[in-house]
């Protein structure tokens, strides 16, 4: 397009001239008999404009010239979509507007119309895209809004929940406080009792011990004079009735006396391991005797009688029957043994009986025992702690539920919550030798690497920042901007690594498609 002028002389009208390049939005600059620059520094007539020298700083004044080299040409590209080219690229026999009007008349072809109809295409396919999209966007946007105006009835009611089940637990908190310092106390008493009453059994034991291993030592000291040489050992130890080994025996008399000190301990020790190993015998029986009454013992059942053979005449007889009908018999299979429960365990060994259950016995010696008070204060105490601990899990419970609503209801689902349909959900694509995965809101990752965790929206919603992945080697911690674009479909379109450890990925959603253009707009734009 050309910006025709009527230069007028003080006598004479003028040819018409029309210039190039001028962009519609500057054609005023260009209207009077005088020009000025852009940038305003000077000004001059009309007819310095084209004329092949750069007359302004700003280059202005040579909009269809190659004469400034910071001037802008404007192809108007009629049926096309028009654009500014630097001026230097005008005239250099390259053509660059689909018009040719960079160009002298005749060096270029008009293809603008041809592009156009490409461009038109095109945008009417994207039109269509878009406007399946936004259909789709529109019903997220009001599920989005139901849910969240949902989301905050479920919270009122929840916060009403949370403040009412912490009281109930402070209550009961209290309460098994109360009941904890006397129920401790009571049992550090009856535990302070019963080590006392332990160790004054164990003390009695000891002394039965020494003075046995006294009356052990007097039986050996054959003549009575407290001292024991090597033969009263030796010949002690050569009797069945001797509680040492012959090899011990044997140590003690190798250096040719005998320690009274070391065989008297020698001998209480014996003593104290022969009384530990009988209680312990005693203990395995009784022990024996209650899992005997867990474990019944199964015995055979009574065989059957076998029956008689019968004659041949009765074997034929049984074959028919008296409606004349032959009887197919068949010979029965030999069956297992059937077993069946037997009331008496007393032949039960303590082989038949399994190790593992040992833990299921309660002990019944050394144990201690309290008495009624005691058990009451531990038994109301036990029941307040048990029911505390209840309402303390159903507090929590509550909590989290109400602050796993309040997490999703603090997240930024769109200007409309369109995107809340989005949330959890999670898209990869495969790009080359990596897998890309995007879980909207949540992270993004490359083989399961983080490559960041959603940190918010940036410009206006059209792109999402992941940050703070995994370190990078030598490098920043790894991060990804999403970018959001219009489409029919949730799918990672495209996923590249621009510079070290900083992805970008574009993702289209119908979510982002907004309201499609009319189709006299598309016209107008071309």
């Amino acid at each position: 397009m050309y910006l025709c002028l009527v230069l007028v002389t003080s006598s004479l009208l003028a040819t018409a001239s029309c210039l190039r390049g001028v962009h519609p939005k500057e054609e005023k600059l260009f209207s009077g008999s005088q020009f000025t620059c852009r940038d305003g520094s000077q000004s001059f007539p009309i007819s310095v404009v084209n004329d092949d020298y750069c007359d302004c700083d700003d280059g202005s004044d040579e909009p269809g010239t190659s004469a400034c080299y910071n001037g802008f040409f404007f192809c108007h590209n009629k049926g096309f979509r028009g654009s500014s080219i630097a001026s230097s690229r005008v005239d250099d026999g390259l053509c660059d507007c689909c018009d040719g009007s960079d160009e002298k008349p005749g060096k270029c072809s008009n293809n603008c119309a041809e592009l156009g109809a490409h461009l038109l295409a095109a945008a009417r396919r994207k039109r269509k895209e878009q406007a399946i999209g936004y259909q789709v966007r529109m019903g997220w946007s009001t599920d989005g809004k139901a849910a969240k105006a949902q989301r905050a009835k479920d919270m009122e009611v929840l916060k009403a929940e949370v403040d009412k089940k912490r009281t109930d637990m402070e209550e009961r908190e209290n309460y098994k406080n109360e009941l904890e310092k006397p129920a401790i106390e009571a049992k550090e008493a009856a535990q302070a009792a019963f080590d006392k009453l332990e160790e004054e059994k164990k003390a009695v034991v000891n002394e039965e011990n020494r003075l046995q291993a006294e009356a052990e030592y007097s039986r050996i000291d054959t003549n009575q004079d407290t001292n024991i040489s090597p033969e009263e050992l030796l010949n002690y130890g050569s009797g069945e009735t001797a509680i040492l080994s012959l090899d011990a025996i044997n140590l003690l008399t190798e250096s040719g006396d005998v320690d009274s000190v070391q065989l008297l301990q020698q001998l209480q020790d014996k003593i104290a391991a022969d009384r530990e190993a009988e209680e312990n015998r005693v203990l395995k029986e009784e022990r024996a005797k209650i899992r005997r009454a867990k474990k019944p013992k199964l015995k055979p059942a009574p065989e059957e009688v076998a029956p008689v053979e019968s004659s041949q005449e009765e074997e034929e007889e049984e074959m028919w029957g008296e409606d004349g009908q032959r009887i197919v018999k068949h010979k029965p299979k030999e069956e297992a043994p059937q077993y069946e429960e037997e009331e008496d365990y007393d032949d039960v060994g303590e082989d038949d009986l399994d190790d593992d259950d040992e833990e299921d016995v309660k002990p019944v010696r050394n144990t201690l025992t309290y008495d009624a008070e005691t058990q009451r204060l531990i038994d109301v105490y036990e029941e307040a702690d048990k029911i505390y601990r209840g309402a303390k899990e159903e507090f929590d419970a509550a909590k989290k539920q109400l602050e796993d609503l309040e997490k999703i209801d603090n997240i930024d689902f769109g200007p409309d919550e369109e995107y809340y349909a989005l949330y959890n959900q999670c898209f990869e694509l495969r790009e080359e030798k990596y897998i890309y995965r995007l879980c909207l809101f949540d992270r993004t990752e490359q083989d399961g690497t983080s490559l960041g965790k959603f940190e918010g929206w940036q410009q206006s919603y059209t792109k999402m920042k992941y940050s703070n992945g995994q370190h990078c080697w030598n490098g920043p911690n790894r991060s990804t901007v999403v970018e959001i674009e219009c489409g029919p479909e949730n799918e990672i379109v495209a996923a590249s690594e621009p510079a070290k450890c900083e992805y970008a990925f574009v993702f289209k959603t119908p979510a982002a498609c907004t309201r499609v253009q009319e189709e006299h707009e598309l016209h107008d734009e071309l």
